[in-house]
């Protein structure tokens, strides 16, 4: 069941790009935090404030118009919330169906990012939610901002257990408190949206980064890796130790998985980081390679090959079968 789940983990990763992301650490939980301004209603006659939520993949979700103390939020925790100042003239113009703030050079941003989404806190604590309050300065057209300045983040209670608390002058941020968390790698934080995936991934020996204890999440990954991550996920060690004994032959100090995947058993030499896996996935079907017989270890995956990786280990069965003629 374990290495059903670590497959599961590693598909949802590879089809959705969001991995176990919404998935908090244990002992956790998020609440929201809006913020508002608190004097949009007396700007109206000479500007409009526009809120322009974009999913992960740059999609529009939605373009609202404030004019009073709406509180404002994202629909999901990794959207993009950004807020413009546009003049009162200028507004008129707009066609609110087809608007894009990003792209209108009259549009400007505000000076500072609002504190907007979800915050993760210890799951103990009995705060409901966060509602940071803005203050509109001026929509500096020259120099292309709209001036906001943080006023007070007010705090709310579970069930109204206590009366909300009103902290002046300082707004409450998003990102969750770094000690409530451990790095995952040099260079997976706490912040990384794939924090909690690839965590679960490293505690349960599928992944272990670089030599230098980074992971490089934004780095391509090629064919090795590829199928050393999805065979971990689904096989024992005793299958990967013992794979290179179904290629050897007596007085044979050769094991070639592929013409480019070899391990030659004299001298002290150790197979390849990437060697075990990729034999247990030839041997048991997974991988074929290319039509003039190789592997190709380092050339980066595309779609396709990880899909056609992936569908056949959905089918691998760890019972050892017979040995290729």
């Amino acid at each position: 069941m374990k290495k059903v789940v670590m497959l599961g983990v590693l598909i949802s990763m590879f089809m959705t790009n969001t991995a176990f992301a919404d998935v908090l650490p244990e002992g956790t939980k998020a609440v929201p935090v809006c913020a508002y301004f608190d004097n949009t209603a007396s700007v109206l006659d000479t500007m409009a404030v526009y809120g322009y939520q974009t999913a992960p993949g740059g999609e529009k979700v939605d373009f609202s118009s404030f004019i009073a103390n709406e509180c404002f939020t994202k629909s999901y925790k990794f959207n993009s919330y950004k807020v413009y100042g546009v003049t009162a003239a200028h507004a008129a113009t707009i066609n609110a169906e087809t608007y894009n703030p990003s792209t209108d050079p009259e549009a400007y941003p505000t000076n500072i990012q609002p504190e907007i989404g979800q915050k993760t806190i210890l799951s103990t604590s009995d705060i409901e939610r966060y509602e940071n309050v803005y203050h509109i300065v001026q929509l500096d057209t020259a120099g292309k901002q709209l001036i906001i300045e943080p006023v007070k983040t007010i705090t709310y209670y579970v069930g109204g257990t206590k009366q909300p608390e009103t902290t002046v002058g300082q707004i409450t941020p998003i990102v969750e408190t770094p000690t409530l968390y451990e790095n995952v790698f040099t260079d997976v934080t706490y912040t990384n949206k794939y924090y909690t995936a690839l965590k679960y991934l490293k505690d349960n020996g599928i992944v272990g980064g670089y030599s230098d204890g980074s992971y490089k999440p934004d780095n391509k990954i090629n064919r090795a890796e590829f199928t050393k991550i999805i065979i971990g996920a689904v096989t024992t060690q005793e299958a990967l130790t013992n794979c290179a004994a179904n290629y050897t032959k007596v007085g044979d100090y050769n094991v070639t998985l592929f013409p480019d995947v070899v391990f030659v058993m004299v001298g002290g030499n150790e197979p390849s980081w990437f060697f075990d896996y990729v034999c247990v996935a030839k041997f048991n079907g997974i991988i074929k390679g290319y039509s003039d017989g190789t592997f190709k270890p380092d050339r980066n995956i595309n779609f396709a090959e990880a899909a056609k990786i992936v569908t056949n280990a959905m089918e691998y069965q760890t019972e050892t079968p017979s040995p290729p003629v």
